[in-house]
């Protein structure tokens, strides 16, 4: 299964077995800020958090915007 397939979707909207296979990856999501309605979707997918922004930074973008968290599998 091609991880990639989840860049662009929140988390919440993943397959089980997408969602399964990126368990314990690392991905990056937009913050929430109440002046812009973040739209929380996968910007990046790696094995640790750096390698994760790493990824964010090397697209050009602001850092500030983005946390990186680990999934967890699917409850």
């Amino acid at each position: 299964m091609k991880l990639d397939a989840a860049l662009g979707h929140a988390p919440e909207e993943l397959s089980l077995p997408l969602r399964e296979a990126l368990t314990g990856y690392w991905v990056a999501l937009e913050l929430y800020d109440p002046h812009r309605l973040p739209l929380r979707k996968i910007r990046a997918i790696a094995t640790t958090s750096a390698a994760c922004l790493a990824q964010l930074e090397a697209q050009g973008l602001d850092l500030s915007h983005y946390e990186a968290v680990r999934l967890t599998a699917a409850h």
